[in-house]
Protein backbone atom coordinates (compact mmCIF):
# COMPACT_ATOMS: atom_id res chain seq x y z
CA UNK A 1 0.00 0.00 0.00
CA UNK A 2 2.86 2.39 0.83
CA UNK A 3 4.16 1.79 -2.50
CA UNK A 4 0.90 2.50 -4.35
CA UNK A 5 0.94 5.76 -2.24
CA UNK A 6 4.03 6.98 -3.81
CA UNK A 7 2.80 6.03 -7.49
CA UNK A 8 -0.06 8.59 -6.31
CA UNK A 9 2.06 11.25 -5.19
CA UNK A 10 3.98 10.91 -8.48
CA UNK A 11 0.88 11.95 -10.49
CA UNK A 12 0.82 15.64 -11.50
CA UNK A 13 -2.74 17.34 -10.61
CA UNK A 14 -3.94 16.70 -14.41
CA UNK A 15 -3.10 13.33 -14.04
CA UNK A 16 -4.58 12.55 -10.62
CA UNK A 17 -7.77 14.13 -12.17
CA UNK A 18 -8.15 12.33 -15.38
CA UNK A 19 -7.37 8.95 -13.59
CA UNK A 20 -10.22 9.88 -10.95
CA UNK A 21 -12.51 10.69 -13.44
CA UNK A 22 -12.02 7.03 -15.27
CA UNK A 23 -12.58 5.56 -11.98
CA UNK A 24 -15.69 7.72 -11.28
CA UNK A 25 -16.97 6.64 -15.09
CA UNK A 26 -16.57 3.04 -14.30
CA UNK A 27 -18.43 3.53 -10.55
CA UNK A 28 -21.32 5.01 -12.63
CA UNK A 29 -21.19 2.49 -14.73
CA UNK A 30 -21.15 -0.28 -12.19
CA UNK A 31 -24.25 1.33 -10.20
CA UNK A 32 -26.71 1.43 -13.38
CA UNK A 33 -26.32 -2.40 -13.71
CA UNK A 34 -28.12 -5.41 -11.89
CA UNK A 35 -25.10 -7.70 -11.01
CA UNK A 36 -25.03 -9.05 -7.55
CA UNK A 37 -22.83 -7.81 -4.65
CA UNK A 38 -19.95 -9.90 -5.14
CA UNK A 39 -19.80 -9.13 -9.35
CA UNK A 40 -19.94 -5.83 -8.27
CA UNK A 41 -17.10 -6.24 -5.43
CA UNK A 42 -15.17 -8.30 -8.36
CA UNK A 43 -15.30 -5.61 -10.90
CA UNK A 44 -14.12 -2.71 -8.54
CA UNK A 45 -11.03 -5.41 -7.49
CA UNK A 46 -10.30 -5.69 -11.03
CA UNK A 47 -10.38 -1.92 -11.61
CA UNK A 48 -7.76 -1.29 -8.42
CA UNK A 49 -5.70 -3.90 -10.72
CA UNK A 50 -5.78 -1.94 -13.24
CA UNK A 51 -4.90 1.46 -11.94
CA UNK A 52 -1.88 -0.58 -10.23
CA UNK A 53 -0.73 -1.97 -13.27
CA UNK A 54 -0.96 1.33 -15.19
CA UNK A 55 0.75 3.39 -12.66
CA UNK A 56 3.60 0.33 -12.93
CA UNK A 57 3.49 1.38 -16.73
CA UNK A 58 4.49 4.89 -15.98
CA UNK A 59 7.82 3.73 -14.73
CA UNK A 60 8.82 0.86 -16.40
CA UNK A 61 10.93 1.66 -19.16
CA UNK A 62 9.65 -0.27 -23.27
CA UNK A 63 12.22 -2.73 -23.51
CA UNK A 64 11.54 -2.20 -27.59
CA UNK A 65 12.94 1.23 -27.55
CA UNK A 66 16.16 0.96 -29.22
CA UNK A 67 17.73 4.67 -28.24
CA UNK A 68 16.51 7.34 -25.86
CA UNK A 69 15.99 11.01 -26.57
CA UNK A 70 16.45 13.64 -23.85
CA UNK A 71 15.59 17.24 -25.02
CA UNK A 72 14.81 20.55 -22.80
CA UNK A 73 11.27 21.36 -23.12
CA UNK A 74 7.66 19.42 -22.92
CA UNK A 75 6.89 20.92 -26.26
CA UNK A 76 10.31 20.32 -28.04
CA UNK A 77 9.42 16.81 -27.01
CA UNK A 78 6.24 16.75 -28.60
CA UNK A 79 7.19 18.08 -32.10
CA UNK A 80 10.35 15.66 -31.33
CA UNK A 81 7.87 12.53 -30.82
CA UNK A 82 6.25 12.83 -33.71
CA UNK A 83 9.20 13.55 -35.78
CA UNK A 84 10.64 10.31 -34.79
CA UNK A 85 9.80 6.50 -35.25
CA UNK A 86 8.06 4.52 -32.63
CA UNK A 87 11.09 3.05 -31.29
CA UNK A 88 12.63 5.48 -29.90
CA UNK A 89 12.13 6.93 -26.46
CA UNK A 90 11.66 10.80 -25.99
CA UNK A 91 12.12 12.49 -22.66
CA UNK A 92 11.09 16.03 -22.59
CA UNK A 93 12.38 17.64 -19.31
CA UNK A 94 9.69 20.17 -17.84
CA UNK A 95 11.53 23.24 -16.83
CA UNK A 96 13.64 26.11 -18.06
CA UNK A 97 16.86 26.65 -16.94
CA UNK A 98 18.06 30.33 -17.42
CA UNK A 99 15.62 31.62 -14.32
CA UNK A 100 15.79 30.82 -10.88
CA UNK A 101 17.42 28.82 -8.52
CA UNK A 102 19.03 25.71 -9.72
CA UNK A 103 21.35 25.38 -6.45
CA UNK A 104 21.77 21.66 -6.19
CA UNK A 105 18.70 20.99 -7.67
CA UNK A 106 20.01 17.17 -8.15
CA UNK A 107 18.76 16.99 -4.70
CA UNK A 108 15.48 17.36 -2.92
CA UNK A 109 16.31 20.35 -1.28
CA UNK A 110 17.49 22.28 -4.24
CA UNK A 111 14.37 21.19 -6.28
CA UNK A 112 12.42 22.01 -2.97
CA UNK A 113 14.17 25.90 -3.19
CA UNK A 114 13.84 26.01 -6.74
CA UNK A 115 10.09 25.36 -6.28
CA UNK A 116 9.51 27.56 -3.64
CA UNK A 117 11.13 30.41 -5.46
CA UNK A 118 9.13 29.46 -8.95
CA UNK A 119 5.99 29.40 -6.61
CA UNK A 120 6.09 33.16 -5.21
CA UNK A 121 7.75 34.82 -8.36
CA UNK A 122 6.48 33.17 -11.36
CA UNK A 123 2.78 33.91 -12.06
CA UNK A 124 2.19 30.33 -14.68
CA UNK A 125 -1.17 30.28 -15.41
CA UNK A 126 -3.80 27.51 -14.29
CA UNK A 127 -1.86 26.78 -10.94
CA UNK A 128 1.05 24.85 -12.84
CA UNK A 129 3.38 25.63 -10.37
CA UNK A 130 1.08 24.18 -7.39
CA UNK A 131 -0.47 21.40 -9.46
CA UNK A 132 1.70 20.22 -11.81
CA UNK A 133 5.89 21.11 -11.62
CA UNK A 134 6.51 18.75 -8.47
CA UNK A 135 5.03 16.16 -9.86
CA UNK A 136 6.52 16.53 -13.48
CA UNK A 137 10.03 16.76 -12.07
CA UNK A 138 9.76 13.47 -10.57
CA UNK A 139 8.29 11.49 -13.20
CA UNK A 140 11.02 12.77 -15.47
CA UNK A 141 13.80 12.08 -13.24
CA UNK A 142 12.11 8.56 -12.65
CA UNK A 143 12.10 7.93 -16.00
CA UNK A 144 15.73 9.46 -16.46
CA UNK A 145 16.89 6.51 -13.75
CA UNK A 146 15.62 3.93 -15.42
CA UNK A 147 16.82 4.19 -18.90
CA UNK A 148 18.69 0.88 -19.32
CA UNK A 149 22.69 0.58 -20.43
CA UNK A 150 22.48 -1.17 -23.51
CA UNK A 151 21.03 1.44 -25.18
CA UNK A 152 22.31 5.10 -26.62
CA UNK A 153 21.10 8.50 -24.92
CA UNK A 154 20.84 11.31 -27.40
CA UNK A 155 21.21 14.66 -25.67
CA UNK A 156 19.72 17.24 -27.67
CA UNK A 157 20.66 20.95 -27.77
CA UNK A 158 21.34 24.16 -28.98
CA UNK A 159 23.53 27.61 -28.19
CA UNK A 160 21.34 29.21 -25.85
CA UNK A 161 21.74 29.53 -22.26
CA UNK A 162 18.81 27.76 -21.06
CA UNK A 163 19.61 23.89 -23.13
CA UNK A 164 23.59 24.58 -22.19
CA UNK A 165 22.99 24.63 -18.53
CA UNK A 166 19.96 21.64 -18.85
CA UNK A 167 23.01 19.83 -21.21
CA UNK A 168 25.32 20.11 -18.19
CA UNK A 169 22.32 19.11 -15.43
CA UNK A 170 21.48 16.07 -17.90
CA UNK A 171 25.17 14.16 -18.16
CA UNK A 172 25.51 14.53 -14.47
CA UNK A 173 22.10 12.96 -13.65
CA UNK A 174 23.28 10.57 -16.53
CA UNK A 175 27.00 10.21 -14.90
CA UNK A 176 26.33 7.13 -13.68
CA UNK A 177 25.28 5.63 -16.82
CA UNK A 178 27.35 3.26 -18.95
CA UNK A 179 25.87 4.47 -22.09
CA UNK A 180 26.81 5.79 -25.17
CA UNK A 181 26.07 9.10 -25.17
CA UNK A 182 25.79 11.69 -28.19
CA UNK A 183 24.78 15.56 -28.48
CA UNK A 184 22.95 16.54 -31.33
CA UNK A 185 23.76 20.81 -30.97
CA UNK A 186 20.07 21.93 -33.13
CA UNK A 187 21.76 25.52 -33.53
CA UNK A 188 24.92 24.04 -35.47
CA UNK A 189 23.43 21.53 -37.34
CA UNK A 190 21.01 23.81 -39.13
CA UNK A 191 22.16 26.00 -42.48
CA UNK A 192 22.78 29.38 -40.59
CA UNK A 193 22.60 31.37 -43.31
CA UNK A 194 18.73 30.10 -44.02
CA UNK A 195 17.69 29.34 -40.13
CA UNK A 196 17.94 31.35 -37.29
CA UNK A 197 16.84 28.90 -34.75
CA UNK A 198 17.17 30.06 -31.20
CA UNK A 199 15.85 26.86 -28.86
CA UNK A 200 14.76 23.43 -29.48
CA UNK A 201 11.31 24.79 -29.30
CA UNK A 202 11.23 26.55 -32.76
CA UNK A 203 12.42 23.34 -34.72
CA UNK A 204 9.30 21.06 -36.56
CA UNK A 205 8.58 17.98 -35.86
CA UNK A 206 9.93 17.05 -40.08
CA UNK A 207 12.84 19.20 -39.12
CA UNK A 208 13.71 16.86 -36.41
CA UNK A 209 13.35 13.92 -38.45
CA UNK A 210 15.49 15.60 -41.34
CA UNK A 211 18.61 16.56 -38.70
CA UNK A 212 18.48 12.91 -36.78
CA UNK A 213 18.58 10.91 -39.67
CA UNK A 214 20.94 13.75 -41.80
CA UNK A 215 23.35 14.96 -39.96
CA UNK A 216 26.13 13.28 -37.48
CA UNK A 217 25.85 13.27 -33.73
CA UNK A 218 29.14 13.50 -31.58
CA UNK A 219 29.58 10.77 -29.54
CA UNK A 220 31.19 12.25 -26.29
CA UNK A 221 34.11 10.61 -24.64
CA UNK A 222 34.37 10.31 -20.78
CA UNK A 223 36.57 13.20 -20.30
CA UNK A 224 34.55 15.54 -21.82
CA UNK A 225 31.66 14.00 -19.99
CA UNK A 226 33.40 14.44 -16.53
CA UNK A 227 34.39 18.19 -17.52
CA UNK A 228 30.41 19.07 -18.30
CA UNK A 229 29.76 17.44 -15.09
CA UNK A 230 32.01 19.57 -13.05
CA UNK A 231 30.51 22.44 -14.84
CA UNK A 232 27.18 21.67 -13.71
CA UNK A 233 28.26 21.49 -10.15
CA UNK A 234 30.22 24.76 -10.26
CA UNK A 235 27.49 26.30 -11.72
CA UNK A 236 24.97 24.71 -8.85
CA UNK A 237 26.97 26.60 -6.35
CA UNK A 238 25.74 29.88 -7.22
CA UNK A 239 22.70 31.28 -6.44
CA UNK A 240 21.54 33.71 -8.76
CA UNK A 241 18.49 33.53 -10.32
CA UNK A 242 19.31 35.09 -13.97
CA UNK A 243 21.54 33.54 -16.55
CA UNK A 244 22.38 34.61 -19.73
CA UNK A 245 24.60 33.16 -22.61
CA UNK A 246 26.96 35.07 -24.45
CA UNK A 247 30.46 34.46 -25.78
CA UNK A 248 29.97 31.32 -25.67
CA UNK A 249 29.47 31.62 -21.87
CA UNK A 250 26.98 30.70 -19.25
CA UNK A 251 27.11 34.23 -16.82
CA UNK A 252 24.75 35.08 -14.41
CA UNK A 253 23.15 38.57 -14.26
CA UNK A 254 21.21 40.41 -11.86
CA UNK A 255 17.48 39.81 -11.83
CA UNK A 256 16.76 43.47 -12.98
CA UNK A 257 18.87 42.61 -16.21
CA UNK A 258 15.81 43.09 -18.50
CA UNK A 259 14.66 45.72 -16.27
CA UNK A 260 15.60 48.86 -18.33
CA UNK A 261 14.66 47.15 -22.02
CA UNK A 262 11.07 46.97 -20.57
CA UNK A 263 10.95 50.28 -19.86
CA UNK A 264 12.48 51.47 -23.16
CA UNK A 265 10.02 49.91 -24.89
CA UNK A 266 6.94 50.91 -22.85
CA UNK A 267 8.29 54.45 -23.45
CA UNK A 268 8.65 53.86 -27.05
CA UNK A 269 4.91 52.55 -27.69
CA UNK A 270 3.94 55.43 -26.04
CA UNK A 271 5.96 57.65 -28.32
CA UNK A 272 4.69 55.78 -31.15
CA UNK A 273 0.87 56.05 -30.16
CA UNK A 274 1.59 60.04 -29.32
CA UNK A 275 0.02 59.08 -25.76
CA UNK A 276 0.58 57.48 -22.82
CA UNK A 277 -2.33 55.18 -22.46
CA UNK A 278 -2.40 51.58 -20.54
CA UNK A 279 -0.61 49.01 -22.89
CA UNK A 280 -1.37 44.96 -22.32
CA UNK A 281 0.97 43.20 -20.41
CA UNK A 282 1.21 40.24 -22.69
CA UNK A 283 1.99 42.98 -25.98
CA UNK A 284 4.63 44.36 -24.07
CA UNK A 285 6.21 40.47 -23.08
CA UNK A 286 5.29 39.82 -26.59
CA UNK A 287 7.51 42.59 -28.20
CA UNK A 288 10.45 41.61 -25.76
CA UNK A 289 10.51 37.81 -27.13
CA UNK A 290 10.24 39.07 -30.89
CA UNK A 291 13.68 41.28 -29.88
CA UNK A 292 15.85 39.41 -27.55
CA UNK A 293 18.04 37.09 -29.77
CA UNK A 294 17.85 34.67 -27.32
CA UNK A 295 15.03 32.70 -25.81
CA UNK A 296 13.52 34.51 -22.29
CA UNK A 297 11.08 32.90 -20.18
CA UNK A 298 7.78 35.03 -20.56
CA UNK A 299 6.91 34.31 -16.89
CA UNK A 300 10.29 36.27 -15.74
CA UNK A 301 9.34 39.19 -17.47
CA UNK A 302 5.37 39.18 -16.39
CA UNK A 303 7.46 39.31 -12.59
CA UNK A 304 9.64 41.94 -13.47
CA UNK A 305 6.93 44.09 -14.77
CA UNK A 306 4.99 43.17 -11.90
CA UNK A 307 8.17 44.56 -9.50
CA UNK A 308 8.47 47.67 -11.68
CA UNK A 309 5.03 48.10 -10.86
CA UNK A 310 5.87 48.16 -6.96
CA UNK A 311 8.44 50.54 -7.91
CA UNK A 312 6.21 52.51 -8.91
CA UNK A 313 7.90 52.87 -12.45
CA UNK A 314 4.86 51.52 -14.16
CA UNK A 315 0.99 52.19 -13.22
CA UNK A 316 -1.08 49.22 -13.52
CA UNK A 317 -4.76 49.09 -14.44
CA UNK A 318 -6.50 45.29 -13.52
CA UNK A 319 -5.79 42.72 -11.76
CA UNK A 320 -2.00 40.76 -12.23
CA UNK A 321 -2.89 36.83 -12.03
CA UNK A 322 -1.65 36.80 -15.66
CA UNK A 323 -0.21 39.20 -18.34
CA UNK A 324 -3.52 38.83 -20.51
CA UNK A 325 -5.61 40.50 -17.04
CA UNK A 326 -3.97 43.42 -16.72
CA UNK A 327 -1.97 46.66 -18.53
CA UNK A 328 0.65 49.34 -17.88
CA UNK A 329 1.93 52.77 -18.37
CA UNK A 330 5.18 54.58 -17.46
CA UNK A 331 4.27 56.33 -14.24
CA UNK A 332 4.08 60.59 -14.76
CA UNK A 333 5.67 60.53 -11.49
CA UNK A 334 8.56 59.12 -12.35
Amino acid sequence: MSELHLEIEKLSGSEAKSLLLNILYRIEFLKKEEDSQSNIVQELLSLAEEVQQELHNEREFDSEKTAVHLICGESPAGSLRIGLSNENQIIGFPDFFAIGPFWKIHTDEGRKKRFEWLLDHINYEVDYIEEEYNSRIIKTLDQINTIPSSIPIILWTATNCDEQIALRYFLYLLREKKNDIYILNITEAFDQSKFDIRHSGEVASHQFKELYSTKSKMLITKEERVELENEWLLLSEKPEKLWIFENGTIQSVQEDYFDSSIIDLVQEIHNETGTIDFILTARVIGEMLSRYPHPIDHGFLEYRIRNLVIEGVFEIKGIPKSMRHYSVKLSLSK
